[in-house]
């Protein structure tokens, strides 16, 4: 486990405990900068080879992925009980994958993107820094949202 920060419950990761979250997780947002301008896109997520891996269509995501500027991709999630969050961040430098040079944990059907519409580009993030937090949430009612909000509209 990981070192608390002064003052507060948050759990710093260990980047074994990052890696273990960033396997589970399938979707994450990637951050990139657009010209002069930072942008974040949703994206459907694959860990192999202690890298991330997703695709994308031609546009203004993969324009700037192009361009060679680091990115960063962060991923979250919470337990089972809604007691304890964490969050996973990486930085890293993307490039295409070359067609054919395909780690085989990828070939995973069910790490298909969620949005419908071919998503010819593959594209690899290679870390050059993973960093996680996790803590405690207080109970749900400081922080979870109404189930349905008609409720609080009439």
């Amino acid at each position: 486990m990981g070192m608390t920060q002064p003052g507060s419950n948050t759990e710093v990761l260990t980047e074994a405990e990052c890696w273990k979250y960033l396997r589970s997780s399938y979707i994450g947002r990637l951050a990139v900068i657009n010209g002069t301008a930072p942008e974040i896109f949703p994206v459907n997520i694959v860990t192999a080879e202690e890298a991330l891996y997703f695709r994308t269509a031609p546009g203004t995501k993969l324009r700037s992925l192009l361009a060679g500027a680091a990115v960063a991709l962060e991923t979250d999630g919470l337990n089972a009980y809604s007691t304890e969050v964490w969050s996973v961040v990486v930085k890293g430098i993307p490039e295409p994958v070359e067609d054919g040079v395909l780690p085989l944990e990828l070939a995973d059907p069910d790490r298909e993107p969620w949005e419908p519409g071919l998503k010819e580009h593959l594209v690899r993030i290679d870390p050059t820094e993973v960093t996680g937090r996790r803590f405690a949430v207080h109970t749900r009612t400081r922080w979870w949202p109404p189930l349905d909000f008609s409720s609080d509209w009439t």
